[in-house]
């Protein structure tokens, strides 16, 4: 049958479709004047000299890394296979609202160990620091080294329930439930680390009861950002495992719903990609156990 169409219009197809995708695959627009203060900040800090407190990080990738977060608030990822998820949804809005307090929050732990946030101090350990810069097999975090010690910090200075049988970091707990979020912890770590007022629907083993969720995420959505807690089994199901446990495990940050055809239609931040996904109504319900959001916009 493609003899019926010149090849030439096949390649015209798939350019337009590329451009478009290219179009699409942006993030919300960050406040450029911020965006430029945080890059000239990094350009007054950068240096070639490696940091007292933090012993195995390259410093050049340690500030290249920070530059292409603010420049590319769409590529940030958590690595696989991280129990990272939660630090990196809330990076990614921090990115996206205010990139010179993250930029600020990074350089202070880099050149002294330590950052205030709104309501505490956050202290980086020796274990910690040793550890920064010395994950392998992470995917792109491999060389990421800001991301590494950001995500580790955040990691031992908040804790949850999941998290109170391993406190202390060893080699590989990036992979376990030392580095996990719940439901709670993400909220009380968004409220603490930007300050804003932060709302939130749902729990860890049930969602929101009694809530349109397309209505309400839609509702929200036109003057908050919204971010969604997620059972990630079912949201990329996989077919050596067709026993689902109905519990979330993952975070990611909505940019867009709409609803088409009796579908839910998303587009939201996942793993350093834009993704957009159908979803019937009663897959959605499935998926979802949280919802926060917050008035940034």
């Amino acid at each position: 049958m493609f003899s019926y169409f010149p090849g030439n219009v096949y390649i015209r197809i798939l350019f337009i479709l590329l451009l478009t995708l290219a179009a699409e695959a942006q993030p919300p627009a960050q406040n450029p004047e911020a965006k430029q203060r945080a890059l000239q900040r990094i350009d007054r800090a950068q240096s070639s000299r490696k940091s007292e407190y933090w012993p195995n990080m390259n410093p050049v990738l340690f500030y290249r890394n920070l530059r292409n977060n603010v420049d590319s608030p769409l590529y940030l990822n958590q690595g696989k296979p991280t129990y990272f998820c939660g630090y990196a949804a809330l990076t990614h809005f921090m990115l996206l609202y205010d990139p010179e307090d993250y930029v600020a929050r990074m350089i202070d732990l880099y050149t002294t160990g330590t950052t205030q946030v709104t309501d505490k101090t956050l202290n980086s350990s020796e274990r910690i620091r040793k550890a920064a810069g010395t994950l392998y097999n992470k995917g792109v975090m491999d060389i990421n080294h800001a991301d590494q010690m950001w995500f580790m910090v955040l990691s031992e200075n908040y804790k949850g329930y999941l998290n109170l049988r391993d406190k202390a970091f060893d080699p590989g707990d990036e992979n376990t439930f030392w580095a996990a979020t719940n439901f709670r912890k993400f909220n009380r770590m968004l409220r603490s680390l930007t300050g804003l007022e932060v709302h939130a629907r749902g729990a860890d083993l049930v969602g929101p009861v009694f809530l349109n969720y397309y209505r309400f995420c839609h509702t929200k959505n036109e003057e908050h950002t919204v971010l969604l807690y997620l059972n990630n089994k079912a949201l990329y199901p996989n077919k050596f495992f067709r026993f689902i446990l109905p519990t979330p495990t993952h975070f990611v940050v909505l940019y867009d719903i709409d609803r088409a055809d009796g579908y839910n239609m998303l587009d939201y931040w996942d793993y350093g990609l834009r993704t957009k996904m159908k979803l019937r109504k009663r897959k959605f319900r499935k998926l979802v156990y949280g919802i926060t959001y917050i008035k940034a916009k």
